[in-house]
């Protein structure tokens, strides 16, 4: 099955894409913090869509649910 690609204009849809993702797993927000050292209150901003959350932080969190990030020019 082919990847789905989804674009994203907007912090609070990055969130709900790394929600999902991570529930699809049955990963709870313990689960990958305990794998990626980040608080659970992190965590649930970034799917919340905190506009201010660190790039570094906001792509290891998507690399520990499976989530691939592409930037492709207009």
């Amino acid at each position: 099955m082919e990847p789905q690609l989804t674009q994203v204009h907007t912090p609070v849809e990055l969130g709900r894409i790394l929600r999902v993702k991570r529930k699809e797993q049955k990963l709870t927000l313990q689960d990958v913090s305990e794998h990626c050292g980040f608080s659970m209150r992190f965590i649930s901003e970034v799917e919340r869509g905190k506009p201010t959350a660190e790039i570094g932080k906001v792509m290891a969190l998507l690399a520990v649910v499976g989530v691939d990030l592409f930037a492709r020019s207009r």
